[in-house]
């Protein structure tokens, strides 16, 4: 199954973090981890390990969960 990110919408300039936009943030950082996936760079295991530390992140609430970056 392949999944693919695409950029829906555009609104205004301004600076994007985990902080501003905990959603956008952690879509892009699991759309990266899908490519490197898909690269060949992450195993299926990796893959799912960082993915986990995705959504544990984004539970906790984002930068202030900690739990580094995948």
């Amino acid at each position: 199954m392949t999944e693919q990110a695409r950029l829906e919408q555009v609104r205004g300039m301004r600076t994007v973090t985990e902080d501003t936009e905990p959603e956008f943030w952690f879509h892009i950082q699991r759309a990266v981890l899908l490519a490197l996936k898909d690269d060949g760079i992450l195993s299926d295991a990796q893959l799912r390990h960082a993915e986990e530390i995705l959504h544990q992140r984004r539970r906790r609430g984002g930068a202030e969960g900690g739990g580094g970056t995948p």
